[in-house]
């Protein structure tokens, strides 16, 4: 239970929407996911009360919490009200946790035992208290003010990752000079500095909830340093889950379980207390491999190797003792300091057992142990043992000491596994790796294990985009135990055997979820590869009706014998020449992939240089070099040019006289030149100022845009107060009202305003495209009859006192002077 809590709330604040929040919005949320509902998925709480849980006030929590985890859409917040309308609070919904609900494996998909246990852990470690409850106050629940809910959420981790003992797993490589690996490892898990960590760190232990004892053994050397929760101990050393007398934490149930330590000095404690490998940290999620110790969560401190006498010789120093931690009440197994050297045993060691008895090899008669053999190829005694019956027995090989190892079946090929417990798959993995749980064991090495993991995780990640998070172990499971029932001989190697046949898929035709001819959303027959099947099946009947009717025709004569080999020989060819001619178009469509290469290639050349043309092209308004055709400060120019044209359009888009041409023009002519006038003064200011041209140019077309957008506003606006504006707006109003099922929501009045809104806006910028239209044609009109009046009478005979071509027709020069 410990360990899904730990991933769930690891999960949650390394989130990508919290993993730039503090660490108040990220324990605001833990919180949260605590006392969700899991049902609704939503818990409903007040600023004041979630304020008490994090340490921080009220007034923090409504401007910084809960604003930032909605704006990073981790939380939605809904208000409550009352049915007088006076609000009693905020609904939270954590979305992460919202998102992932029924999907199996995830981390964030918890249970409702699983919520009920956070919950109590976080009451046990700062909850409030509640007067007249049964709730007392957690271990920091007086903690307040700056850095409050820092040290809460570092608490919480330190107590989901620690062990039965109440020692947190140290992170391992080099440690900044000065700083303590305890410092460096809460670093870690709050995501912060080393800095930083051993500031949370030191005020932790002024609160007395974090110890960071040394390692002290009976000779009073001074060993490592560790990182002790006190209350995780003491419940571990009264045997229940809960705490000591007097220690302050609340009984958590499901939280930890019992802890079973197993201490012996011999060797033989390499063959440690039961722990599972899903609570090992697995590499490269920000811890590194555990060792052999850690794993064994014990180490002798000085285990006598194979060639030591017994402890009780040893000098002092040397022997097997517990160590003692500073300031603890219990003993913490370990290993000081001025220990002596002992061979570290691997953790997935196995060992083969071939005892004297089983290959005719005798003992070694060891330190004492009995006397000579009495004649040839009599059994020799072992010190400590009795001899066995019929020859039968197992006694220890030579050089080793009597019940160093269990005893076990000795055949060859049976294997025991001595060091550490079994392995097991991963809880998340289970379902998918049943067919092989039984053979996970044979992993030695947990590295292995974990990158095998890996590989699953990923393949069903690939399942699951295909056939869905709810089928996707389901099928992974049975594509296993298909091909493990297809292979007739045991797997011996799990690891080869899944990475180059059990994790693949093998399809039989051209479909994503063909495997081996089964679709695997349906798990029926492919469709695809049936008519693949069919395919084939028909070539076959044609090819065998083609000569059953050359024969019965009598233009193929063949015995009876002889009908089955002919068909087989004609299918083979017909097969050839299917390959032949597949071969063919595919030798064509790469033949064509080619050719579509290279004129993709001449395009991509052919661009580069127009580019390359276009790069160097001159300016074409002030003719600067290398300008891309056209500078930016004549860019910058041209666009003012066309900016301050719009807004002269709008300006006199409700102004004009449609039937007076003459008038529009000269109205145009006058604000235009009012418009450049305003730009020309705005602009002079600017060069005065010291700005160079392309900066004027620029702010100019600012401002002429800003003028621009400006008018066209007033013209909307104006437009959209006529009563047809008025009568759209209503009707689209009253066409959104019709479709609302609650009318008298403030969403629902807000759709209403929106749909009104967006229809008179409509009809005022139809409105404003149709004057625009007409004041472009009185314009035209204008001009063309400011043609039309031209003074002929003056014109005419200049024209006529002009000398025609000389090879002009005669006709035409007396029809022109007539």
């Amino acid at each position: 239970m410990r360990t899904r809590l730990s991933s769930a709330v690891r999960a949650l604040i390394t989130d990508p929407r919290l993993a730039d929040c503090t660490h108040a919005q990220q324990l605001a949320a833990v919180v949260l996911m605590g006392k969700t509902n899991h049902r609704s998925g939503r818990v409903q709480t007040t600023a004041r009360e979630l304020g008490r849980w994090l340490g921080v006030t009220a007034s923090s929590v409504d401007h910084d919490v809960l604003p930032a985890l909605v704006a990073a859409r981790a939380v939605t917040t809904e208000v409550v009200t009352a049915t007088n309308g006076r609000v009693e609070g905020v609904s939270c919904r954590v979305e992460p946790v919202w998102e992932v609900r029924g999907e199996y494996g995830a981390e964030l998909a918890l249970a409702k035992k699983e919520f009920a246990v956070l919950l109590g852990l976080l009451e046990a470690l700062f909850a409030p208290g509640w007067a007249g409850v049964e709730t007392p106050p957690g271990l920091l629940a007086e903690r307040a003010g700056r850095g409050a809910a820092t040290d809460r959420l570092a608490l919480l981790l330190l107590m989901l990752h620690a062990r039965e003992d109440g020692t947190v797993p140290l992170v391992g490589g080099t440690v900044k000079d000065g700083r303590g690996r305890c410092a460096a490892t809460l670093a870690k898990l709050l995501g912060c500095s080393v800095s930083g960590g051993s500031k949370v760190l030191g005020r932790l232990r002024r609160w007395k909830v974090v110890e960071t004892p040394s390692r002290r053994a009976r000779s009073g050397m001074r060993g490592k340093q560790l990182l002790l929760v006190p209350a995780v101990a003491d419940t571990s050393a009264d045997g229940a889950v809960g705490t000591a007398p007097g220690a302050g934490l609340a009984p958590v149930q499901g939280v930890s379980e019992p802890a079973v330590l197993a201490t012996s000095p011999a060797c033989t404690a390499c063959a440690a207390a039961e722990s599972t490998d899903e609570a090992l940290p697995l590499a490269g999620e920000g811890w590194s491999q555990e060792s052999f110790e850690d794993l064994m969560e014990e180490r002798p401190a000085a285990a006598p190797g194979d060639l030591e006498a017994s402890p009780e010789g040893d000098a002092p120093g040397q022997g097997p003792f517990a160590d003692v931690v500073e300031g603890a009440g219990n003993e913490v197994s370990g290993r000081p300091g001025a220990a002596c050297l002992h061979a570290v045993h691997a953790g997935v060691a196995e060992v083969e057992e071939e005892g004297a008895g089983d290959g005719g090899f005798s003992g070694s008669a060891v330190g004492g142990g009995g006397g000579l053999p009495e004649r040839v190829r009599a059994r020799e005694d072992v010190a400590g043992t009795s001899p066995p019956q019929g020859g039968a027995g197992a006694g220890p090989l030579r050089g080793e000491k009597p019940g160093q190892l269990p005893s076990g079946e000795g055949k060859f090929g049976k294997q025991r596994r001595v060091f550490g417990p079994a392995a097991s798959v991963p809880e998340e993995l289970s379902e998918a790796l049943a067919p092989v749980a039984e053979l996970w064991s044979q992993i030695g090495r947990s590295s292995t294990r974990w990158w095998l993991a890996g590989l699953v995780r990923g393949e069903v990640g690939r399942l699951r985009g295909l056939v869905g998070s709810e089928l996707a172990q389901r099928v992974l499971a049975e594509r296993l135990q298909r091909r493990m029932d297809e292979q007739r001989s045991p797997v011996g190697d799990l690891v080869g055997w899944l990475v180059k046949r059990g994790l693949p898929q093998r399809p039989g035709c051209w479909s994503q979820v063909c495997d081996e001819g089964l679709r695997m959303d349906t798990r029926g027959a492919c469709e695809s590869c049936e008519v693949l099947v069919g395919d084939r099946r028909g070539l076959r009947q044609r090819v065998a009706e083609q000569v059953l009717e050359e024969r019965l025709s009598g233009r193929l004569v063949l015995a009876e014998w002889e009908v089955g080999r002919e068909v087989e020989r004609r299918l083979q060819e017909a097969v050839r020449e299917e390959l032949v001619r597949k071969a063919a178009a595919r030798e064509q469509a790469v033949a064509e992939q080619v050719v579509r290469e290279v004129s993709y290639e001449l395009k991509r050349q052919a661009f580069a240089e127009a580019e390359w043309a276009r790069a160097v092209a001159p300016c074409a308004d002030c003719g600067l070099p290398e300008a891309a055709g056209l500078c930016l400060g004549c860019t910058e120019r041209r666009g003012m040019e066309a900016a301050l044209l719009d807004a002269v359009r709008y300006a006199l888009a409700l102004r004009f006289d449609p039937d007076d041409a003459p008038g529009t023009r000269s109205l145009w002519q006058d604000c235009e030149r009012a418009t450049r006038a305003v730009l020309a003064e705005r602009l002079g200011r600017l060069r005065e100022q010291g700005h160079d041209e392309a900066a004027v140019a620029f702010a100019g077309r600012r401002l002429i845009e800003d003028l621009r957008d400006r008018r066209r506003r007033a013209v909307l606006v104006q437009l959209g107060q006529h009563e047809e504006a008025d009568q759209a707006a209503r009707m689209a109003a009253a066409a959104v009202c019709r479709k609302q099922s609650q009318r008298h929501t403030v969403e629902a009045r807000d759709a209403v305003r929106a749909a009104g809104e967006a229809a008179r806006r409509r009809v005022a910028e139809r409105w404003l495209g149709e004057l625009l239209a007409e004041l472009r044609a009185v314009r035209s009109l204008g001009k063309a009859q400011t043609i039309a009046l031209t003074d002929w009478r003056r014109v005419l005979p200049d024209l006529a006192a002009k000398v025609l071509p000389e090879d002009a027709n005669s006709e035409v020069r007396e029809l022109v002077s007539a």
